[in-house]
């Protein structure tokens, strides 16, 4: 690989893009806010200011790249609710990858879990073969077409991941219980009895990493693949008790699977996440 484009240099791709640039590969990178750019020329030959509706400067800028890495995600803070996520969801998820799509062939693009929804009927685990679900949910559908957009070209890859923690600065799960008191009025968006899925932001780096290694075309799931996780009741609630806080409430809007999910598919090729503590929200 020469040229790399990574849209959205938040924590994924600042470090995505220190790996790959050590090793003489012209890094292009964009953020949508300007006061970041010096501070992230550290990482990238070349800071772009610019949103996934620009699709015509993305075109430009990606010109001779070998791929394009979509590492974008809606601001949790403007996500309080289902029309926030209405709202938000779709430009900066499906209209990033429609313009990423449309500049080139081969696209890696971080998804989530939320897709599946709670997974539908049955009690086998989920797999990337499992229908997506909860199209009524703003997140689970816009990540759904999103998707559609990367795939559409053959070339296309989606990285489906669970809850991404261990990013320097990145709240912890304690502050997530503050936060959704102080925000959300002590409402949150998920299900309480969906398996709390985790993942190191420096195991979502080795996957993209991996992905692009190997040209993996399709759909992977992301996560530990052995045991099971707590439930985010059990895993809030803890919490809320450790801490002294009332107890959260769950609306159920966004909803993650209930069962076991397989990652199989991206062991396979040889990818496994080092970090494999489920509890160590609780720790």
């Amino acid at each position: 690989m020469q040229k790399l484009l990574i849209l959205g240099l938040g924590h994924v791709g600042k470090a995505l893009a220190a790996r790959f640039r050590a090793e003489g590969v012209q890094v292009i990178g964009t953020t949508t806010t300007a006061g970041k750019v010096e501070a992230l020329r550290e990482f990238a030959d070349e800071v772009h200011v610019l949103r996934g509706s620009d699709a015509a400067r993305i075109r430009e800028i990606a010109v001779g790249v070998d791929a394009i890495v979509a590492t974008v995600a809606p601001n949790v803070r403007q996500a309080k609710n289902r029309e926030e996520r209405e709202a938000t969801y779709r430009d900066a998820l499906v209209t990033s990858c429609e313009s990423a799509a449309a500049a080139h062939p081969r696209v890696v693009f971080l998804s989530s879990f939320s897709v599946y929804g709670d997974g539908g009927p049955g009690s086998e685990p989920i797999t990337e073969a499992t229908p997506v679900g909860n199209a009524i949910e703003p997140s689970a559908r816009f990540y759904a077409q999103a998707e559609q957009a990367v795939l559409a070209s053959g070339q296309g890859c989606v990285l489906r991941l669970p809850d991404i923690y261990g990013a320097p600065g990145d709240m912890s799960f304690e502050q997530r219980v503050r936060l959704a008191h102080q925000i959300m009025g002590g409402k949150a968006p998920f299900s309480g009895d969906a398996l709390l899925y985790i993942i190191h932001f420096m195991d979502v780096v080795a996957a993209a990493e991996h992905a692009l290694r190997k040209n993996l075309t399709g759909v992977y799931n992301v996560c530990f693949d052995q045991g099971l996780p707590k439930t985010n009741a059990e895993v809030f609630g803890t919490l809320c008790q450790r801490h002294a806080l009332p107890t959260l409430e769950f609306l159920s809007q966004i909803k993650a699977p209930t069962r076991r999910i397989s990652a199989q598919k991206i062991y396979a090729t040889g990818y496994t996440p080092t970090h494999t503590d489920p509890d160590h929200p609780l720790k």
